[in-house]
């Protein structure tokens, strides 16, 4: 038996790198299981990188060595020390010689120049090492491989055929109820369902996962769930079956040919809450479902549709009231958003953010912490959050996009103020920084933007600054947008135009000679450049100014 067969998607793979745009492009550009991996996620750092061994130990691990506090290399000498059969792969920037001697001498599977590599020839060197993993591997391992592979595959269909019932609201034919899911339950008489929500506690570092971890998250919830309810605690002739919902719900289905007892559905749902106490840092919360008599009727995929959708609208009033983790009804009637009320907000706080004008963003983001009541359904709430924030009309620091990411992962009302709280705080000080880049950045993008400060009447290229700092271009050139927010040369023209504004504003040169003053040779272009940055002509700045 080789490891083909037993499915070599089944291998773990877990990277590190500081760099957000490069954990971007592994996780989102790079097909893992092509080599045989689960990519299981990308960590920030070193710290945040054990804790995720911890938790779902990896067959590879691909770190960058430059990083704050515990460098790759300590990384990778941690994690041979403790976790010895965990294979490790070096990616980095930089090609010194002594780096590469350090990683061999601490036993690494390979070094990798990130940015010299295509990602198949990441993956063929991610192949090699799945190909030893498979030497050392006997068959009742690859066997447990395959069970677990099938495990997932599984899993993975359960979730398109439970995101398409409630997509298309139950209307799904009553043949495509998948019988082997739902043996026993087909003609049962009386259903019930538990529908399990969680969230990470705040401050956790369970709040970044990314949306394949929480899905990993998932799966562990489920298979920590499917060992403790044996049949004796649900009840003897009572059926269950395990459905997963988005990436952070759960529904079990209950059915029996005999009357269900509510008592008893409290009580497994108490049975829930403390088996998963397991997921420290983790909050827990439940909708009971009523129970309901089918007759001699067939189990329908409207019935399930229904049952999975009563069960997160039961979860969403855990969104206004969090004080008791078990929810028994919908106690909240939730009201309608009026959608031309809606894009009035959504505008005028779009307008505040390309004006850079943060007390217009203040005062426009200061309603939706008022929304309590009536309250609004979390969806709803959440939906009308994201709308406000469109990247593709206005340019966001990398520190408020990365917030975005976070909006549906808000489970209670106290969540939902915080986030906005930090929010608003990130956004004021991305406004007041716009123009004096903070000490925080790196030292090399600290470079690069005093050498684009002392040269921007000359033609700054990309190549000079990389040249500068000692990196390859389109590292450099990454590694800026990622601190500052914006590229190399949309910063270039946003300081030509602040000299440019200073310049209308304290001379009487003429509007030509300013352009040529700051590097645009192009009168034409720099009106339109100035235009755009400012939302005046260079004549009308200047007029604005006598």
């Amino acid at each position: 038996m080789n490891f083909a067969e037993v499915g070599m998607a089944m291998l773990k793979l877990l990277m590190v790198d500081d760099e957000q745009w490069v954990r971007e492009r592994f996780s989102e550009r790079i097909p893992w299981s092509d080599a045989g991996f689960t990519f299981l996620g990308a960590a920030s750092g070193a710290e945040e990188a054990i804790r995720m061994i911890e938790r779902d130990m990896p067959h590879l691990l691909l770190t960058d060595i430059t990083m704050p506090n515990m460098n790759g290399l300590e990384l990778a000498g941690y994690v041979r020390k403790r976790w010895p059969k965990i294979r490790i792969v070096i990616l980095t920037a930089y090609s010194e010689f002594e780096y590469a001697q350090q990683a061999i001498g601490l036993g690494v599977d390979n070094y990798l120049i990130k940015l010299a590599q295509t990602p198949e020839q990441i993956l063929d060197a991610c192949r090699k090492v799945a190909e030893e993993i498979e030497q050392e591997m006997d068959i009742d391992q690859k066997l447990e491989m395959r069970r677990k592979l099938e495990w997932e595959k599984e899993w993975s269909r359960k979730r398109e055929w439970t995101e398409q019932l409630v997509d298309e609201a139950g209307n799904v034919p009553v043949r495509t109820i998948p019988g082997e899911w739902f043996d026993g339950l087909e003609h049962t008489s009386y259903t019930a369902g538990l529908t399990i929500g969680w969230s990470a506690a705040v401050g956790s570092m369970q709040e970044e996962l990314s949306k394949e971890e929480l899905i990993q998250l998932q799966k562990q919830v489920s298979e920590v769930l499917e060992e403790r309810l044996d049949q004796r605690t649900i009840g003897e002739g009572c059926q269950m079956v395990m459905l997963p919902i988005q990436q952070s719900r759960l529904h079990m289905l209950f059915g029996s040919r005999q009357p269900l007892n509510i008592f008893h559905m409290n009580q497994l749902a108490l049975i829930v809450l403390e088996t998963l106490k397991v997921f420290k840092l983790m909050r827990c919360f439940i909708h009971v479902s009523p129970i309901r008599e089918l007759g001699k009727q067939p189990l329908t995929g409207k019935q399930i549709a229904a049952a999975l959708c009563e069960g997160l609208d039961g979860l969403a009033a855990y969104f206004y009231n969090s004080e008791s983790a078990i929810i028994n009804k919908q106690a909240i009637a939730f009201r309608l958003l009026d959608a031309e009320l809606n894009r009035e907000w959504i505008s005028s706080v779009v307008k505040a953010l390309q004006r850079e004008n943060a007390e217009g963003f203040q005062e426009s983001v200061s309603v939706m912490t008022k929304l309590y009541d009536p309250p609004i359904h979390p969806v709803d709430l959440l939906r009308l959050t994201r709308q406000m924030f469109q990247p593709e009309l206005v340019k966001l620091p990398s520190s408020v996009i990365k917030r975005l990411s976070g909006i549906d992962r808000l489970e209670t009302w106290a969540d939902y103020c915080g986030w906005w709280a930090e929010t608003t705080h990130a956004i004021h000080e991305w406004m007041n920084n716009r123009f004096h880049p903070p000490a925080a950045l790196r030292r090399e993008v600290q470079l690069m933007c005093r050498y684009i400060r002392e040269h921007y009447k000359e033609d700054v290229q990309a190549s000079e600054l990389s040249e500068l700092i000692q990196m390859h271009p389109s590292y450099a050139g990454q590694m800026f947008k990622q601190e500052v927010g914006e590229n190399i040369s949309e910063y270039l023209n946003r300081v030509r135009m602040e000299k440019a504004g200073e310049l209308l504003e304290r001379t009487t040169m003429k509007i030509y000679e300013v352009s040529g003053a700051v590097g645009i040779s192009d009168y034409r272009y720099f009106c339109k450049l100035f235009k755009s940055s400012t939302g005046y002509t260079p004549t009308q700045y200047k007029n604005k100014q006598v």
